[in-house]
């Protein structure tokens, strides 16, 4: 068993893409992220930013009912981008003077900048984050840890988001379904996890599961649902995702402290 893991934590360093290199070669060198599949004025964006925020939502409804109004809390977001998840929660009814966004990407920080000047926003790496003893109510991660490529990236990025959570904070974070986190294809820019092994990393770095969500779908464990969007209606891939057999197309686990 453990030769197993080493050699699967070896080919991922094999194929896997340096996440720097990625930084560099996608996100930096972009000049426009309005022409991307994921903007919200591609089918593909406008279809992904229904489904995922109706879940927030409900997320965000349980939340404020537990931990209170929510324009009260401090939000880190970790590998903000341009700052699309942070405009979500700013409509969301957080304030944006309490919100934080940190990316590897300087393109993209100035993008965020230029759009949420009351929003803070940090060019930092998340796998040695220190932002000196600053504490966060939430603290969340979407489509970033599938880019780590090894084990000791991911629990220290793990261990760096626990250090900057209060007492009584959430983690939330959302990645690409895959078996095996450690068993990438060739050249991969991500890849993603199993639930099993989001929670067991997570619980190694000192978090418990408190939520569980699934989006999506893998229709035959091959062909993700969102990108079905360019050729066929919305309405006609959720039928899909209910009736077709597959596995999860993206993950959301809520862990606390």
């Amino acid at each position: 068993m453990l030769l197993c893991l080493n050699l699967n934590i070896f080919r991922c360093y094999l194929y896997m893409k340096n996440y720097q290199d990625v930084i560099n070669d996608r996100f930096d060198s972009e000049i426009d992220n309005n022409n991307s599949i994921y903007s919200p004025n591609h089918p593909i964006g406008k279809y992904v930013r229904k489904i995922l925020f109706n879940g927030l939502n409900i997320f965000l409804l349980e939340y404020s009912q537990k931990h209170g109004a929510l324009n009260t809390k401090k939000i880190l977001d970790v590998g903000c981008g341009d700052g699309g998840m942070l405009d979500f929660f700013i409509s969301s009814g957080f304030s944006s003077q309490k919100l934080t966004g940190i990316d590897l990407s300087i393109n993209r920080i100035k993008r965020a900048q230029k759009q949420f000047n009351e929003v803070e926003f940090i060019l930092a790496d998340i796998t040695t984050l220190n932002l000196n003893g600053k504490k966060y109510d939430l603290v969340t991660a979407f489509d970033l840890f599938s880019h780590l490529t090894s084990k000791e990236q991911i629990l220290n990025s793990l261990s760096n988001v626990y250090n900057h959570l209060e007492d009584d904070g959430l983690f939330l974070w959302y990645d690409i379904y895959s078996k095996d986190h450690f068993s990438p294809a060739k050249h991969a820019d991500s890849w993603g996890f199993s639930k099993e092994q989001m929670i067991g990393l997570s619980e190694e770095s000192g978090f418990e599961m408190v939520h569980y969500k699934t989006f999506f779908k893998n229709f035959f464990n091959r062909y993700h649902s969102i990108y079905q969007v360019k050729r066929l209606t919305p309405g006609l891939v959720n039928i899909l995702e209910a009736i077709l057999p597959g596995m999860p197309g993206n993950i959301m686990i809520v862990f606390t402290k």
